[in-house]
């Protein structure tokens, strides 16, 4: 009875804490994506010059501005085209994982708050910005395709490569990540160790 009292009084302290941390990462979101989007923009501009003019912010959204125009649906050199065609990327669907693990960890008692907190939101920013370089990819991948895949000096992953890391970071690495960072930093909590001790038991 014990473990279970401590369970639900984790999980509600949990729900209590994801509103306030969800609402500042509401605010938030756009500085946090900001050093993502420089060191992003960076790598890609340098990965494939002939593609990639820049990624910039715009508030939370990342634009992604290529080396071609668009004319009826269809690629353009530059130096016909009237505008540089770019595209959104809502970097907001990487950065949750943020105030997610805020909730689960400052929920959970423990002995140590702030360092493992900032080693753990590290991590997911590293996370962060490889997911960001996924989406990246896949709206080069799908809405420049061949002059993207074709670029003769620059190593392009292979579609399928590319499919296979979008949906791992968009899909699965903003929610499971935070919980097995909370997982393995809370191990020696109390919390965990009667959960852990009641399933060796059973």
């Amino acid at each position: 009875m014990a473990e279970q009292h401590h369970m639900r009084q984790f999980l509600l302290f949990v729900f209590t804490l994801l509103i306030p941390f969800f609402a500042l990462w509401t605010i938030a979101s756009a500085p946090i994506a900001l050093p993502a989007i420089g060191i992003v923009g960076m790598l890609l501009t340098n990965w494939f010059p002939d593609v990639v003019n820049a990624l910039y912010a715009s508030g939370s959204e990342a634009i992604l501005m290529t080396e071609f125009g668009e004319n009826a649906g269809q690629l353009i050199p530059l130096s016909q085209a009237e505008y540089r065609l770019g595209f959104e990327i809502n970097t907001r669907i990487l950065s949750y994982s943020l105030p997610f693990y805020t909730a689960l960890h400052f929920a959970t008692e423990k002995k140590t708050y702030l360092a493992d907190y900032l080693w753990g939101a590290l991590i997911l920013y590293v996370l962060f910005v490889f997911g960001l370089v996924c989406l990246c990819l896949k709206e080069l991948m799908i809405n420049v395709g061949a002059p993207f895949f074709n670029q003769p000096e620059s190593f392009v992953p292979y579609a399928e490569v590319i499919a296979i890391a979008y949906q791992f970071s968009v899909l699965i690495v903003p929610t499971l990540a935070p919980a097995v960072l909370w997982i393995w930093q809370s191990k020696d909590s109390q919390l965990l160790q009667g959960v852990f001790v009641k399933t060796v038991d059973s």
